[in-house]
């Protein structure tokens, strides 16, 4: 036990007096590697001295068990929990799936993957297009990471967790606080009309968004079987992901809804319906194939932009605009906070007041004006 010279003279073995798992830890250091004999004999000396204070603290990691890829390793441990949400499970799969499991960080060994492998890797990860990824994005690649190299530490595959160092989460990018833009019922006429005439296989769905407060996602992924044109209600129970290219369930419990919507969008989308429905597809909105929802990056790039530039109004107006619009729209006709945010699918409406504050400053007036006008009408 301790450091000793092997037998060919040209490198030491440091191996500890404890036993760990049957067996007693041990490691060479080569002469040529670490510099030569005195510092290969200070590096051996010096690893033992570590080693053996790790296993009498219960700190030891056998250094043969992190040597399983980050693959098979999710492959064997999981990344998700029985008692999670399947949106939760759902999220977290793909994310895998998409944005780790064809990179060269699944194939390095967990013992081997430092928090500079980690940073480098969500760096590394762009679009198509060029674009960086959101901070939504690169967060829940984050959190894949952490999930497992948390259950590495639990099993004894390694010591620390890189994916929750500083190195890591600083190159998360920061979630971009972006000024809303709330069209007036014009503008959305306007917009509608312009479709009408450059994109009309689209149209209809200006109106839909603007009148219903549909998110991007769930308005896209409509199938003509959530429609039930003889109550004028849509059934929202789920939406198309552009990242996965697939339909998953929505956010939360609330988000699942059913919605009136006004026959003014009623009449269209019957006549939508009548023109475009393609004859073996169930989408409302299919892309140019048929076989899947238009993508909202071409559904703003190929129709929303240039409908815009042509009319010459804001161009950094986006598909989520016409959400934030209905609320601006939903006010104007008198709907009250819990109407609107359960019209939005949100959660409570706290999140509603929060999310569109500048909307309903004027609430608490408009209650006391409207407590003078029946208080006068019911007294005198």
């Amino acid at each position: 036990m301790g450091v000793s010279r092997r037998t060919d003279r040209k490198s030491w073995v440091a191996k500890s007096s404890h036993m760990v798992n049957g067996k007693r830890p041990q490691k060479s250091f080569n002469d040529k590697k670490y510099g030569g004999r005195g510092l290969a004999k200070k590096e051996a000396e010096n690893w033992l001295v570590k080693i053996n204070a790790d296993i009498l603290k219960d700190r030891y990691i056998d250094p043969q068990k992190n040597k399983i890829t980050l693959s098979k390793f999710k492959e064997e441990v999981g990344i998700v929990k029985l008692n999670q949400r399947p949106k939760t499970k759902e999220i977290l799969e793909n994310t895998w799936e998409f944005y780790l499991a064809p990179y060269n960080i699944s194939q390095k060994s967990i013992g081997s993957i430092t928090p500079q492998d980690i940073q480098r890797h969500i760096k590394s990860l762009s679009k198509e297009n060029g674009e960086q990824y959101s901070h939504s994005t690169i967060k829940k690649v984050v959190e894949v990471l952490r999930v497992l190299f948390r259950k590495a530490v639990e099993l004894e595959y390694i010591s620390k967790n890189p994916a929750t160092t500083s190195i890591v989460t600083e190159w998360i990018p920061k979630q971009l606080d972006t000024k809303k833009i709330y069209l007036d019922k014009f503008q959305v006429n306007a917009i509608f009309k312009d479709f009408q005439e450059h994109s009309p296989q689209f149209a209809v769905i200006i109106p839909l968004l603007a009148y219903t407060g549909m998110r991007s996602g769930e308005a896209r992924g409509l199938l003509w079987s959530d429609i039930d044109f003889n109550a004028a209600t849509i059934s929202i129970t789920k939406q198309f992901n552009d990242s996965f290219h697939s339909f998953e369930d929505l956010k939360t419990a609330s988000s699942v809804r059913t919605i009136k919507i006004p026959q003014y969008v009623v009449s269209y989308l019957m006549d939508h319906k009548e023109s475009y429905r393609k004859p073996n597809s169930d989408l409302v909105f299919p892309d140019s194939v048929h076989k899947k929802p238009i993508l909202g990056k071409n559904l703003k790039n190929r129709h929303l932009k240039p409908a815009l530039e042509r009319l010459n109004m804001d161009t950094s107006i986006n598909i989520h605009t016409f959400r934030h619009t209905s609320v601006r729209l939903a006010r104007e006709s008198g709907a009250d906070l819990h109407a609107i945010s359960k019209r939005l699918g949100h959660k409570n409406i706290t999140l509603t007041a929060d999310t569109y504050s500048e909307l309903f400053e004027n609430v608490d007036a408009e209650l006391v004006n409207k407590l003078d006008k029946f208080i006068n009408e019911s007294v005198g």
